[in-house]
């Protein structure tokens, strides 16, 4: 069978008649492609065209049975339900997961009470700060420890208004290497979890290396809690992970 030329449609000149089809538009028609009688050359690639009034050119597309139809109707609904779980997952799914991990590690802190602790500071200021109040309960409330620190340096006013404790306040209290084997023995084998696990580890580490104290491996025995009510909240982010 003898192929034609002709040019892209719209270009003016030699287009194709209405009756030569692409494979696309054989398929919209229910027809299946058998020979092609036309070509357009374009840069990339060769479009062939096919004769739909042409039963040596094109041929109808073969009926599916009705155990077919069945199969292919089941297919389809399966990838419907796939696509609606990822829809779900990335709208609503993510977050509800994310809280049942939640719920499911605060349990398991209330079922083994006696391995846990709950730690928290107060501090001369974020960077290269000092502590000036620290506090260790157990998972039943009660106080393992609860004291004021006498830091180096002096709380700085802007500090004072956030946490309320004045210079005066701790002018008679320990000194941190007095209470840190204090802290040392509280903790011991316990995973200490922390609001703000990474800020509070770092003045930990902070006030004993200018001290030369050993360190307490927080990093290896401690959870945050700020990320576990974000996970529960649907306020994570990455950046804080």
């Amino acid at each position: 069978m003898d192929i034609a030329e002709y040019c892209w449609w719209g270009s003016g000149g030699n287009e194709p008649p209405p009756n030569l089809k692409t494979k696309k538009q054989l398929s919209e028609m229910g027809l299946s492609p058998i020979a092609p009688v036309g070509v357009i050359h374009t840069r990339k690639y060769y479009l062939y065209l096919y004769d739909s009034d042409n039963p040596q050119s094109v041929k109808p597309k073969r009926q599916c049975s009705p155990k077919q139809l069945e199969n292919l109707a089941k297919q389809r609904e399966k990838q419907g339900k796939i696509r609606r779980y990822r829809e779900w997952y990335e709208s609503w799914g993510k977050l509800e997961i994310d809280r049942v991990d939640a719920v499911k590690t605060a349990k398991n802190y209330l079922e083994n009470k006696s391995v846990y602790v709950i730690l928290d500071t107060e501090t001369t200021g974020l960077n290269e700060a000092e502590i000036v109040e620290i506090a260790i309960i157990d998972l039943d409330g009660k106080t393992l420890l609860n004291t004021l620190v006498k830091p180096r340096i002096l709380i700085p006013s802007e500090v004072i208004k956030i946490h309320g404790i004045t210079n005066e306040m701790v002018a008679d209290s320990p000194s941190f290497p007095e209470v840190y084997y204090t802290i040392v023995d509280v903790l011991k084998d316990k995973t200490v979890l922390i609001w703000n696990r990474q800020f509070d580890i770092s003045i930990l580490n902070y006030c004993r290396n200018i001290h030369k104290l050993p360190s307490f491996r927080l990093s290896d025995r401690s959870e945050c809690l700020m990320e576990i009510h974000a996970q529960w909240y649907g306020e994570w982010s990455t950046y804080w992970h």
